[in-house]
């Protein structure tokens, strides 16, 4: 009876959304590991003799010199701005973030083409009676392109939680004796771990997406080998294997985090006092903000100021019709996979609030599990789960449609919206849970303590308080939907093209000066949602007590 009791107060609204989308979530994924037990094809065995070895050295070589070069260019840009005073501090503080808005994939297509033999920097050195030697097509170049539009995911993190830091710590060890040196190496770096361990971390996980430089370079990584195996070569089985090889990597790094990171902790929670700002002095004036402008050079103005010289020279050919409907496909989806995925992560957070248990930990973790597979892999699965879902609905089609086909949800705009929500849930949850975290429970327990409904209760008490922690998730989540490349290119139904998968396109067909128009209105859109989400005000809730 009393069992009977609890079951019925936990099945509501938010526990029914939570479980269907956790299942939705991992029944793809446990597709692929089925798929694995099928009959190997001679593609497969093809790749895996001859191939996979390189795939996965490529791919480590990859992530590693991403992982180290983002870590540190990310934690020296966000050290300098948040420790030391010099003119440009503020701007440079919020431009050093814009990189994020130029897809990796752009970026290279802008620096391949400036370092070609008919460039503009091939070009203007042979003006002067030089040349160069520099091949950017490689996996150097790659490494390059990545950690230049990547590295502000770590400069965030690393900034956060260096205006936390309370000045005590360090000033403790210097009148201990510590050097500069040794404080930072063992006050201020332990402290900073997890910043800079969860900042690595994101841009590993976007490196291991990306297929747009990897492709166009011709690195042959993970996400190159799916493409191949599922295009050219027409076999889903060995893209499933590939999948499957690369799930295993990404789930590896994850462990040997946690491995490595053990129980150790590196927060305290102690009243901070901030560390007040050093002005620069003597060479320092100068090299240090140098060197922040040249990372932005490198990283946003150059493949800025190449975009619009090229969409001087062809924005006449570009700006039709089609490209009007390019943006209403890309907003459109964006939009529609923004809501879903913002309106079920919503649900999910709220059936988390409140006591843990096992089953609560295990759906999180299940819906956090998206973010961390690349988006090929995710592609490979959904189709999959997509087919059989057509399968076993095929009667009920020709009951509305005796002529119809077997695949109607397959490569339809449900199935990339439902592969864009699966992808981008943890994004839009965890930015959530950060809300809820801060307002604390107190006000909902008093809003249930008065006979409120969970639903009346998220409309009329959550929802004022946690209105800048959505809109924050919806931006993030809004800016990942319309740059994302691999799930647009493989799932998009027939003749429907977005901005992103429209300027993949034009640099597939050498056509890179074309690129420019659909490629900057992808950066404004970014930029400007990304100046929003760092710019809006921190307004406070008003309670009003109603006297009855």
């Amino acid at each position: 009876m009393i069992f009977g009791r609890r079951l019925k107060n936990s099945i509501n609204l938010f526990s029914v959304v939570s479980v269907i989308a956790g299942m939705l979530i991992i029944v793809p994924m446990l597709n692929i590991l089925v798929e694995l037990f099928s009959p190997a094809s001679d593609t497969w065995r093809h790749i895996q003799t001859h191939l996979l070895r390189g795939y996965i050295v490529n791919t480590l070589l990859l992530i590693g010199f991403v992982a180290v070069f983002s870590a540190s260019i990310g934690l020296f840009t966000a050290y300098v701005v948040t420790r030391f005073d010099f003119k440009g501090r503020r701007l440079l503080s919020w431009l050093l973030i814009l990189p994020l808005a130029v897809p990796s994939y752009i970026a290279a297509y802008t620096y391949a083409d400036m370092l070609s033999y008919t460039g503009t920097f091939s070009r203007a050195l042979r003006a002067i009676g030089l040349r160069h030697g520099i091949n950017i097509m490689t996996l150097p170049g790659a490494v390059f392109i990545f950690v230049m539009t990547l590295y502000p995911y770590v400069y965030m993190m690393v900034k956060s939680a260096l205006e936390k830091q309370s000045a005590s710590f360090t000033e403790n060890a210097r009148l201990l004796g510590a050097s500069k040196f040794r404080s930072f190496f063992t006050i201020v770096l332990p402290l900073l771990r997890p910043a800079l361990v969860a900042g690595t971390l994101l841009v590993v996980l976007e490196t291991l997406n990306d297929y747009g430089v990897v492709a166009y370079f011709n690195v042959r990584v993970f996400s190159f080998a799916i493409f191949d195996a599922w295009e050219r070569l027409g076999d889903i089985s060995a893209a499933i294997r590939l999948s499957a090889v690369l799930m295993v990597i990404v789930f590896a790094i994850i462990f040997l985090e946690r491995f490595l990171r053990g129980k150790r902790r590196y927060t305290l929670h102690v009243k901070n006092r901030p560390i007040l700002r050093k002005p620069l002095v003597g060479l320092n004036r100068y090299l240090l903000p140098g060197s922040l402008w040249l990372i932005m050079l490198f990283a946003f103005f150059i493949p800025l100021f190449q975009l619009f010289y090229y969409a001087r020279l062809t924005y006449r050919h570009v700006l039709d019709i089609s490209f009007i409907y390019l943006v209403i496909n890309s907003l459109t989806l964006a939009i529609t996979a923004t809501f879903l995925t913002i309106l079920i992560a919503l649900m999910i957070a709220n059936f988390n609030r409140g006591r843990q248990s096992a089953f609560k930990r295990g759906l999180l973790k299940v819906t956090n599990l998206g973010y961390a597979i690349p988006g090929a892999v995710i592609a490979i699965a959904v189709i999959v789960f997509f087919i059989d879902i057509d399968h076993a609905l095929y009667p009920l089609y020709r009951l509305f449609n005796p002529d119809t086909g077997r695949l109607v949800l397959t490569t339809s705009f449900a199935m990339l919206t439902f592969a864009f929500v699966l992808r981008f849930m943890a994004i839009g949850y965890n930015s959530i849970e950060a809300a809820y975290d801060k307002v604390g429970e107190k006000f909902t327990e008093a809003a249930y303590s008065l006979n409120h409904s969970k639903v009346s209760t998220l409309i009329r008490v959550d929802l004022p308080l946690i209105k800048s922690g959505l809109i924050s998730a919806a931006i993030i989540v809004f800016i990942d939907i319309i740059k994302e490349l691999p799930l647009t290119l493989i799932l998009r139904p027939t003749n429907y093209d977005t901005l992103a998968s429209r300027v993949f396109r034009y640099a597939r067909e050498e056509m890179l000066q074309e690129s420019a128009v659909p490629s900057l209105f992808l950066i404004a859109i970014s930029t400007l949602l990304i100046y929003i989400l760092t710019h809006q005000k921190k307004k406070g809730v008003r309670i009003h007590v109603r006297k009855s």
